[in-house]
């Protein structure tokens, strides 16, 4: 692919489901092509092993880029020992440069950070997980970072934020049966995780939201061959974080697709939806409204989905770092 690097935040909730692994690794893979220059991971909640986990896998691609966390997401009881995640899994197994949660930073500060060292319009967020720090950082006010308010900040600096998150099965030529509590549930697990915080992004959000909604990655079994080999555990934490939540075999690519979108927007892979405005019910139910002036969209099919996921295995497979073992190993062989 052409075109210019595109600068990434990426907002994650990686630690839950195992494509938040795979989208990170994804995301590495983009970057060794010279799709992308990864500016910062954050996490969207908080437990004592999520910047270890998200720093592992930074470390085995070869970068160690700024890490922060929510800290106050979570009750007590999400951040005990009990806590089995598999990003305490991979946090314990693989080298990382986070050993005390606690000190980690704050993920809007990081965030405000970065964008206030930006240049105007070269930032492109990509948030895969309930949308508490993208709700936090656009309500966030002035403060010793910078001036300028959440809002303003992400007025300036943003290119354009790609969120995984909601259901939009109207227009789609499917609805997926089963679920929370109907024959075809309205709601997706992102939108329903902090229903304010979504409301909150989608009514002050000042630029361009382009939402990969839960339709668009759950056709796609992705990295069927990341835990294939069950050695790859030891020396990929990808593979590793595979392991642990899913066993063998792929897995659906929600997160995936809001990546591959957020660095590639003009392959063509889907087609947008006409602009509008997209809003959020009581119930995390996520409608759209038609507007020529609105600057919210989301994915539509495009692309024959054997082929979106060749690309996507492609990117993963194809790293130089996608089996490397030397200095960035597995501590040790606990599973």
């Amino acid at each position: 692919m052409t075109g210019k690097t595109k600068k990434i935040i990426f907002d994650t909730d990686i630690g839950g489901d195992c494509d938040g692994a795979g989208a990170l690794a994804l995301l590495h893979g983009l970057c060794e092509n010279g799709e992308a220059e990864l500016l910062a991971v954050t996490g969207c909640y908080a437990t004592p092993y999520l910047a270890g986990c998200i720093d592992a896998v930074n470390t085995h691609y070869g970068r160690r880029v700024p890490v922060g966390i929510i800290h106050d997401r979570f009750d007590a009881r999400d951040v005990t020992e009990g806590y089995n995640g598999y990003d305490k899994s991979v946090a314990e197994h693989f080298p990382h440069g986070y050993p005390d949660w606690t000190a980690v930073p704050d993920s809007v500060k990081l965030i405000r950070r970065i964008l206030s060292e930006a240049e105007d319009g070269e930032v492109t967020l990509a948030a895969t997980g309930p949308l508490t720090t993208l709700s936090r950082l656009v309500t966030s006010g002035p403060d010793e970072i910078s001036p300028l308010t959440g809002k303003e900040l992400v007025a300036r600096k943003v290119l354009r934020t790609v969120v995984m998150g909601g259901r939009f099965f109207g227009t789609w030529p499917f609805a997926y049966g089963g679920g929370i509590g109907t024959a075809f549930p309205a709601a997706e697990y992102n939108i329903c995780a902090d229903i304010p915080a979504a409301q909150t992004v989608c009514r002050e959000w000042p630029g361009e939201l382009i939402f990969s909604s839960f339709e668009t990655g759950n056709w796609l079994i992705t990295l069927k061959g990341i835990n294939d080999d069950e050695n790859r555990k030891n020396v990929n934490p990808a593979a590793h974080a595979y392991f642990v939540h899913h066993g063998r075999g792929g897995r659906e690519s929600w997160d995936l697709t809001a990546i591959l979108y957020a660095v590639r927007p003009d392959a063509g892979y889907w087609n947008l939806h006409p602009w509008g405005r997209i809003t959020v019910d009581d119930e995390g139910v996520t409608s759209f409204t038609r507007d020529e002036a609105g600057r919210h969209t989301y994915l539509l099919p495009r692309y024959d989905a054997d082929e979106l996921v060749r690309i996507m295995d492609g990117i993963v497979e194809g790293s130089p770092y996608y089996d490397r073992a030397a200095d960035c190993g597995c501590i040790n062989d606990k599973e």
